[in-house]
């Protein structure tokens, strides 16, 4: 199975056997009036890279309380949805929920990043979490502007990514000017990873940005 990061979109496509797509951080109810959008956008990006599943690596609703409207809004949804739980994740009923520490699947490891994964998870050879919703800060005359970022590193010999957030409206941490939220940040150099925009540009090594 092999991994790849879908360009233009802060989402990653697993493909082996079947495809597994894999986002998190939708934060469904943060904004009522741009959910449709997100899950319409969920949509278009299954149909464009044929997955067979979806993976939610945590938080796909912002509430932490049941959301009576999600199940709504996924009706119809034509692939399976499972959800890593996240710290946002209580109350699901619509969804297979995984458990907050992680789940393997082949060489990969899958964790939503407020809480410390299973031992199977961290034997990966590749980590993959979220939670931190990574932004760099592109610093201009008026103070500058945030943009999402995938974070590429390694820690204790295994590759590491760090997923942006798929909802643009989330509040984002710029990793070049403070510390993300998540387990791994106590425990990671992150500052020799390096941080790439959506689009693919590259930014560098976060520490010299």
């Amino acid at each position: 199975m092999k991994a790849e990061i879908i360009p233009n979109e802060p989402a990653m496509l697993l493909s082996g056997r079947k495809k597994i797509l894999l986002v998190a951080d939708l934060h469904i109810g943060l904004v009522d009036f741009y959910d449709k959008i997100i899950i319409e956008k969920l949509k278009n990006l299954v149909e464009s890279v044929e997955a067979d599943e979806v993976i939610v690596l945590g938080d796909i609703k912002h509430r932490i309380g049941r959301y009576h409207k999600l199940k709504k809004l996924f009706d119809g949804f034509e692939v399976p949805i499972s959800v890593i739980k996240g710290n946002h994740d209580g109350g699901l009923d619509c969804f297979e929920v995984l458990s907050a520490k992680g789940v393997r699947v082949g060489k990969f490891g899958l964790f939503h990043g407020h809480a410390l994964p299973g031992d199977e998870v961290m034997e990966a050879d590749v980590l993959i979490f979220a939670h931190a919703h990574p932004s760099v800060l592109i610093r201009d005359e008026v103070g500058g502007s945030k943009v999402r970022v995938w974070i590429l590193g390694e820690f204790d010999g295994k590759k590491v990514i760090v997923m942006p957030a798929f909802n643009d409206l989330c509040a984002s941490t710029p990793i070049n000017v403070e510390k993300p939220a998540g387990v791994m940040f106590k425990r990671w150099d992150y500052g020799s990873a390096e941080a790439i925009m959506l689009d693919g540009t590259y930014l560098g090594t976060i520490r010299l940005l």
